[in-house]
């Protein structure tokens, strides 16, 4: 593995809170006061971004629910004036999801909507309501079947607008990933493996900490900071190199990395292993067992 990184993905923090605590997410299940970015800490983030000539993913939530920020539909505006060649996608958990909230959100630069379903078939048949009259009304919206490369930003051709419904109604019972160590689950020892967050993908807390990744609940690992420099400084510094160099070695003896039992990245088999448990669960419901 290269050591140079490449921002392919952007999460930003901001806001830190979600209306849920699901059995596979460390979210809610340790005190954590209530925090939204304040908007000279977002656009310092947009500037960076820019200044990269970034034009991957950029999500606009990270380790909360996104519709509890009222500003949401504001912080889509910015991102889709600094950064015009992004794809801008966030994820829900839809509680909070309403026909004209989801269409004031791509009337603001949204281009994809993921809507994780995690209760039940109630649950998905409401927002499939939801979803069905904001693509009557604005024609230019697309419900996308499947959600493989969901993430990706096209290579060629324009960025369309879509919403993808996540059936994950069987993730209330997996627990298979420990988030870092942050819920139950953590290694007696590190795993023999890379990892491709640090080389491509960028979190910022709600504070404006860079942190080593989605799994960094607690802000462990801080690589610096946007208010106190710009974003190349802060990815090639002495820590984030330090991480990039033992993960390309396959060295996870690191805070965080040592007990953190994600994999490394998404290869297609991990995706067909989970596609196949996923059928495994809805066929037990099927058969009521």
């Amino acid at each position: 593995m290269s050591l140079q990184w490449e921002i392919k993905h952007v999460q930003v923090q901001t806001i830190n809170k979600c209306n849920r605590s699901c059995a596979f997410c460390p979210s809610e299940k340790f005190p954590r006061q209530l925090k939204l970015m304040p908007l000279e800490i977002y656009q310092r983030v947009l500037t960076g971004l820019a200044a990269l000539g970034f034009t991957g993913r950029f999500s606009p939530y990270l380790q909360g629910e996104s519709l509890l920020d009222n500003r949401l539909p504001q912080l889509l505006s910015l991102a889709r004036e600094a950064l015009p060649r992004a794809k801008v996608l966030i994820q829900t958990n839809g509680d909070a999801l309403t026909v004209e909230k989801g269409l004031a959100l791509f009337g603001a630069g949204l281009h994809k909507l993921i809507i994780n379903c995690y209760d039940d078939q109630a649950q998905v048949a409401r927002i499939r309501g939801v979803v069905r009259e904001m693509v009557q009304r604005r024609t230019d919206l697309q419900l996308v079947n499947g959600n493989l490369g969901r993430m990706i930003r096209p290579e060629q051709g324009p960025i369309r607008r879509e919403i993808a419904i996540d059936d994950k109604t069987w993730w209330q019972e997996d627990t298979a990933e420990n988030w870092g160590g942050n819920i139950p689950g953590a290694l007696p020892q590190p795993l023999r493996k890379s990892c491709i967050r640090p080389f491509q993908q960028l979190y910022v807390h709600a504070n404006g900490n860079v942190v080593l990744c989605c799994c960094d609940w607690k802000g462990e690992v801080v690589f610096g900071n946007v208010m106190e420099a710009n974003l190349s400084e802060i990815l090639s510094g002495p820590l984030p190199t330090r991480y990039r160099q033992n993960l390309a070695r396959k060295n996870r003896q690191m805070k965080l990395c040592e007990v953190c039992n994600y994999r490394g990245d998404f290869r297609l088999r991990e995706k067909l292993v989970q596609m196949l448990s996923r059928l495994g669960h809805q066929t037990r419901q099927a058969l009521g067992l």
